[in-house]
């Protein structure tokens, strides 16, 4: 049989993932065994499989499609998940948390690049906005494996990122109109302004059709089916239309379906068999696969200097806010290590930079380098600050369902 030449992309790509699936979860179950949540092992995997070690996966745009599809999936759960009313009761310290979050990055990130004379202001600036950003994703999976999900701490981190995410992002768009004098920042404004509450009438309205209907589709999957697009329309249009995070769209869908769906819904169950077995684990080897060694060593104090300011930044920043709306010390020190990971925001951001041409590759390695070290330090920082009776009866109960 005559091969073409998209047959032989699709067979390349097919061992790639196999082997990061099989990777990913053999790290998870030795990352749970040494005391560690899973998601420590899959990053750390990525980061051994990709450039950076052995070289053996190679970042492609199929392996980025998939891991964004994961990502997407792993925050509509966090939503699906999040105690909204709890929620609402810390919204005191949510959002001193992220005013630390924002301004200690903002300002950590630029007075320390104009300690390098080829980084000019608006760049500093411009790295000072990529620090503000806050993986909800990677805080949400640690807590969720800590259980410390729905505990105060874990509804602050959440309330704390996304806000930090949604300031990140427009202070990220305002300093890029500065310095590439290209788009409208009152039009991004406007869109960020009017796109959460269109979006939850919408949402309000088309999930409880969904469940009143589904009883009359053929089959009980295709509510899932119908469910997974509406995930995917939320993701595209927060970024697209409402110039936020595709995250946050699903997040959003994610807690308008707690109020309509329960957790025994085929919906919680098939989203996280689908995400869980598949897409979420690539999305997190993923990280570790954006890691290149030979940008490493080109540029090591731009990347040590940006990564010491990130972490510190964050932990001070998002503790100290949560300390002054009331959270103990320890719960301070678990809302500020909650908030030191970057993810895929950060990459996000730093890759619009790069391809406006704000930063030079040199700039973006070392942007990629803090993402990937944060993200990595974020899970043991958290175990480390979460009381030891919680962690270990969550440890146990993850382990008995491996």
């Amino acid at each position: 049989m005559e091969h073409t030449s998209e047959s032989f992309h699709v067979i390349d790509t097919l061992l790639p993932i196999a082997l990061i699936l099989i990777s990913a979860k053999i790290a998870g179950i030795l990352s749970l065994r040494i005391g560690m949540p899973s998601v420590f092992g899959e990053l750390l995997i990525g980061l051994l499989l990709g450039p950076a070690v052995l070289g053996w996966v190679h970042p492609t745009e199929t392996i980025a499609v998939m891991a964004e599809i994961g990502v997407v999936l792993l925050m509509f759960m966090a939503g699906m998940e999040t105690d909204t009313v709890a929620m609402r009761a810390v919204g005191k310290p949510a959002f001193l948390a992220a005013a630390g979050g924002v301004v200690f990055p903002l300002l950590g990130g630029t007075l320390a690049m104009m300690a390098f004379p080829d980084i000019s202001w608006a760049q500093g600036v411009l790295i000072g906005a990529v620090l503000m950003a806050t993986s909800v994703s990677i805080s949400a999976q640690t807590l969720r494996e800590l259980g410390q999900f729905r505990s105060r701490e874990g509804n602050v981190i959440m309330g704390a990122a996304i806000i930090d995410d949604v300031l990140g992002v427009l202070i990220f768009a305002v300093v890029m109109n500065l310095i590439t004098s290209t788009g409208n920042v009152g039009l991004t404004l406007l869109a960020m302004t009017l796109f959460f509450p269109i979006a939850w009438f919408v949402g309000d309205r088309v999930l409880p059709m969904l469940v009143r209907y589904e009883h009359r589709l053929p089959q009980r999957e295709t509510a899932l089916t119908i469910l997974m697009a509406l995930v995917l329309l939320y993701a595209w249009s927060a970024e697209a239309l409402g110039s936020v995070a595709a995250i946050t769209g699903a997040y959003l869908l994610g807690i308008l379906a707690t109020k309509h769906l329960d957790h025994k819904h085929i919906a919680y169950d098939g989203t996280a068999a689908v995400g869980y077995a598949f897409f979420i684990p690539i999305f997190f080897v993923n990280i570790g696969l954006q890691a290149n060694a030979e940008g490493i060593l080109q540029i090591p104090l731009l990347v040590v200097v940006i990564t010491v300011v990130a972490v510190v930044t964050k932990l001070f920043g998002g503790g100290i806010g949560a300390k002054l709306g009331g959270i103990s010390w320890r719960g301070s020190w678990m809302v500020g290590a909650g908030m030191v990971s970057r993810g895929e925001v950060a990459l996000v951001l730093a890759g619009a930079a790069l391809s406006a041409g704000a930063i030079d590759g040199t700039i973006f390695s070392a942007l990629i380098v803090m993402t990937l070290v944060t993200t990595l330090l974020t899970p043991p920082l958290l175990r480390a600050v979460t009381p030891r009776t919680v962690v270990s009866t969550t440890q146990r109960d993850t382990k008995a369902d491996v």
